[in-house]
C-alpha cells in the first residue's frame, strides 16, 4: 500500500468517524427520538447549526460588513439565550474578519413547529415533536467606533461566551418554556 493511499484511507475514516459523532450529537441534542416521553429536550449551546443538528447559530449575507445571525435552539432553552448565542457567534466572527466592532439590530423571535405524526409504508405513526425557538439579528460591522451602540467584538465574544458556559437553566423554566412552544404550536404540552 502506498502513502499516498494509506493517506486517504486514514482521511476517509476520520471523516466517516466524525460524521458519525455529528450524526449522534445531533440527535441527542434535537430532542428526537432519543428523549423517553415526558423529558425535556437540552438547552441549546454554542455551536453553530448544520444540516444534521439544526441547533445552534448560522450566518447568512452579502460577506460584506453586514450579515443577519440566525440562532435556532430547542423548546426549553430561553430566547434570552439564543440572543447570547447570536451576538457571541457575530462578535466572534468579526474578530476573526478583523473587525473591531459590530453593532446589532433588534432581534426578531419566531418559532418552528415540529410534525407530530410520520407514515411510514402507508401507516400514520405519532411522534414526539421537534419545536424550535429562532432568534434572527442583523448585525453590521465596522473597523472603528462610529456610535456608542458599537461593541468592540474580542472582548465581547469573551464575555459571551462565558455567560454562556457559565449559565444553568432550572429544569422548571425548561418545563414551562416546553409547554410555552407547544401551545404556541397549536398542542398540549403533552403531545
Amino acid at each position: 500500500m502506498s502513502i499516498v493511499t494509506f493517506r486517504r484511507l486514514r482521511l476517509s475514516l476520520v471523516l466517516a468517524m466524525g460524521g458519525l459523532a455529528v450524526t449522534l450529537q445531533g440527535c441527542a441534542s434535537s430532542g428526537g427520538s432519543l428523549l423517553s416521553p415526558g423529558s425535556l429536550p437540552g438547552v441549546t449551546s454554542f455551536q453553530e447549526a448544520n444540516a444534521v443538528a439544526p441547533q445552534g447559530y448560522q450566518f447568512s449575507g452579502d460577506g460584506g460588513d453586514t450579515l443577519r445571525v440566525t440562532a435556532t435552539g430547542s423548546a426549553s432553552t430561553p430566547n434570552e439565550r439564543l440572543v447570547k448565542i447570536a451576538l457571541a457567534a457575530a462578535a466572534q466572527h468579526g474578530a476573526q474578519q478583523y473587525k473591531k466592532y459590530f453593532r446589532a439590530g433588534e432581534p426578531s423571535y419566531t418559532v418552528r413547529c415540529g410534525k407530530t405524526s410520520v407514515v411510514e409504508r402507508g401507516a400514520t405513526r405519532n411522534i414526539s415533536p421537534n419545536d424550535y425557538r429562532v432568534v434572527t439579528v442583523d448585525v453590521t460591522f465596522a473597523k472603528s467606533s462610529t456610535d456608542p451602540a458599537d461593541r468592540p467584538t474580542k472582548e465581547t465574544a469573551a464575555a459571551l461566551l462565558a455567560e454562556l458556559q457559565a449559565e444553568t437553566i432550572p429544569q422548571e423554566t425548561q418545563a414551562a418554556l416546553v409547554a410555552q412552544l407547544a401551545q404556541a404550536c397549536g398542542r398540549s404540552p403533552q403531545q
